[in-house]
């Protein structure tokens, strides 16, 4: 094999590599989504970074690796990669990396909320204990209201 073809086979190879990359990062931003219910607005923002991270992305590999030529065997790499990657083992990563996380923050979430309880009642008796305080010192000004005046008084 010719040294030419040689690299060229390592260029697509590399195209391939990023096609994988590019679909697994989007699995991750599907991860996400699904843990942090999300508007479509947000959706539409992140989509928007997703793209403009991937032609960046597909920039630098490209220009990098083929000094800036856009090779039609390097596109149907970047295609074939990630189609490779979602027809074979992305589906079941995917499904098994949202059951791990599921498994994973369902005791955190349960946890949260019993905290968040404990903290809510924790600042409801601190607040009724400042009330308490509150009025007995308005009940002791008013008796030394009453007591100083009763002196006035009788003075």
């Amino acid at each position: 094999m010719s040294e030419y073809m040689y690299q060229e086979l390592i260029f697509f190879c590399r195209t391939f590599l990023a096609g994988v990359f590019l679909a697994v990062c989007y699995d991750v931003l599907r991860i996400i989504r699904r843990i942090i219910v999300h508007t479509s607005f947000w959706m539409g923002i992140e989509d928007i970074f997703y793209w403009c991270f991937t032609g960046v992305f597909l920039f630098f590999v490209i220009y990098r690796e083929n000094n800036g030529v856009i090779r039609s065997y390097a596109l149907l790499a970047i295609g074939l990669g990630a189609w490779i990657y979602y027809a074979g083992p992305g589906k079941p990563l995917f499904n098994l990396s949202l059951w791990l996380i599921e498994k994973i923050l369902t005791p955190i979430r349960k946890w949260r909320k019993r905290l968040k309880f404990q903290w809510i009642r924790v600042k409801l008796f601190v607040c009724k204990q400042k009330i308490v305080r509150d009025i007995k010192e308005c009940k002791n000004e008013e008796k030394k209201k009453k007591k100083s005046s009763k002196q006035d008084c009788d003075a």
